[in-house]
């Protein structure tokens, strides 16, 4: 007769092992996952502090750059305001039409009359351009001819600024072209202007100085006084010859 031994104690013993083997894991699992998820959020708090920081520097370091380019634009725009010539010292980019040459000109007359009502200015009324009463420019000169209405035009209004209030001649010489030494390339024009007016010493003095700071570069050439025979008028007590040359630029 045979006997069947039972197996009921070591399926118990075998399970309740296999049971706390997988309550170890389990716990360690879940020790694992709740200390990953401590670390990533370490991680993203790290993370958060460091792009605030860096978005701060960041800011600061966009504030301190936007100020020194200010302040670079700034330091570049006085520079070249010294530097860059006033677009009154360089040649007409478009001269217009040698047909409306004569009509400019006559607005700079008129102008030049209803600025001076008050000190009764007197000028020569072609204003050193006698030869176009019954002449126009060529297109070639028409250019130069214009920069010296402007030469003119500027002139005339520095000495109204300065209470001269006559001009007893106008006469312009031949224009130069300057180059450096060795050089082809023109730097710039001279443009030489013969004025003959009246004035006091005064008015003499204060348009000198304000020849210097002109929004064209003026240079005197040629300076004749003497005594002036429109004293008793009332217009000053000197007659002036003056050579003043406009450099402007291409």
């Amino acid at each position: 007769m045979v006997k069947i031994t039972g197996t009921a104690g070591p399926t118990k013993l075998i399970l309740a092992i296999l049971f706390v083997l997988s309550f170890a894991y389990l716990i360690v699992a879940v020790y694992q996952v709740s200390s990953l998820e401590k670390s990533v959020e370490h991680k993203q708090k790290e993370l958060e502090t460091y792009q605030k920081d860096g978005l701060t520097k960041l800011n600061r370091e966009k504030v301190r750059l936007e100020k020194q380019l200010k302040a670079i634009e700034s330091s570049y725009d006085e520079i070249t305001g010294l530097v860059a010539p006033n677009p009154k010292s360089r040649m007409s980019k478009d001269p217009g039409d040698p047909l409306k040459f004569k009509e400019e000109l006559y607005k700079v007359q008129n102008k030049l009359k209803e600025d001076g009502k008050s000190v009764n200015f007197e000028f020569p009324f072609w204003l050193g351009f006698d030869k176009y009463e019954h002449d126009i420019p060529t297109a070639a000169d028409l250019p130069l001819r214009v920069k010296q209405l402007d030469i003119i035009k500027e002139a005339g209004t520095l000495m109204l600024n300065n209470k001269i209030s006559t001009i007893a001649a106008v006469e312009f010489g031949d224009i130069k072209n300057i180059s450096a030494e060795g050089g082809k390339d023109i730097v710039y024009k001279e443009f030489p202007l013969k004025i003959g007016f009246v004035c006091t010493n005064e008015n003499l003095i204060n348009f000198l100085h304000t020849l210097t700071i002109s929004d064209i570069a003026f240079k005197v050439d040629y300076m004749k006084l003497k005594a002036s025979e429109a004293k008793a008028e009332g217009k000053g007590d000197l007659s002036v010859e003056l050579i003043i040359t406009a450099a402007v630029f291409p």
